[in-house]
Parts: C-alpha cells; sequence; structure tokens
C-alpha cells in the first residue's frame, strides 16, 4: 500500500504488519518537522516514543492508514496526549502499541488483538478439552 503524504495529518493512524496472522502495530501520525514524517508508537523495549515514519515502515508493509482529518485543536490535543505519555513502558496485555493509540485519540485505552487472542485462546481449550474428553469415552 502506497502512502498519500500530501493527505496525511496529525492524529491519523497506520498500521502495519509486525509478525503473525493477528499482529499490527499501530502507530499515530504526528507530523513533518525537519525534513521527515514523524510517528509516534508504543514499542516493546522502548515504550512511547517518537520515530520517523521511514524507520517504522523499513520493519514491516502498511495494511492500512486510517485518515480522520482533526482540526488544529484537536491535533493540539493529540500532540500533548502523546508527550503526556512518553516514556510510558510498553506492556503486551495491558498497555500495547494499540491500547495506546486508542487512548490518544479516544481517552479509552483498549486492544482488540487481545480480545481476540483472548477468545481465540479460550475457543481452542475449549476444543481440545472436548475432544480429549471424547476420545476417553
Amino acid at each position: 500500500m502506497s502512502i498519500d503524504y500530501q493527505r496525511l495529518r496529525i492524529g491519523d493512524r497506520i498500521v502495519r504488519t509486525k509478525g503473525g496472522i493477528l499482529s499490527k502495530h499501530h502507530v499515530l501520525y504526528v507530523g513533518f518537522w525537519d525534513n521527515q514524517h514523524l510517528i509516534a508508537e508504543n514499542q516493546l523495549g522502548f515504550g512511547v516514543r517518537y520515530i520517523t515514519l521511514n524507520q517504522f515502515l523499513s520493519e514491516g508493509q502498511i495494511e492500512r492508514i486510517e485518515y480522520y482529518n482533526y482540526n488544529e485543536q484537536s491535533q493540539a490535543k493529540i500532540i500533548n496526549r502523546i508527550n503526556k505519555k512518553i516514556g510510558t513502558k510498553y506492556s503486551l496485555l495491558d498497555y500495547n502499541c494499540e491500547h495506546f493509540v486508542n487512548e490518544i485519540l479516544t481517552g479509552i485505552a483498549e486492544s482488540k488483538q487481545i480480545k481476540t487472542g483472548i477468545i481465540l485462546g479460550i475457543g481452542v481449550t475449549l476444543c481440545l478439552l472436548a475432544f480429549g474428553s471424547k476420545s476417553k469415552k
């Protein structure tokens, strides 16, 4: 997927592959400074930080971009929220990249990836238990 750099605005969500079928990496576009496009991410081993969009793109393929077209006041609030989170530690279950992006945009830190993973895990466990009990009969 190609990026329409002219269309990118502060607060747009960019999602790329991370590895695995269910794993995606969510980031927020934060603007163009010093001749570079920048994003904010929450990354394992680093926590919440700013990096260049090129660095982000070097680690996987873009799956989708959600363009929001926030007004300037909303964009300023997004940057302020991000700045307050800089350095916050990454936690796969409690505060991953999707939690971070959702919290900045909506005020609710949630991750559909984690919910999906838990549901799949429970489903597989129930299937294994059901299959195991049938094979013992």
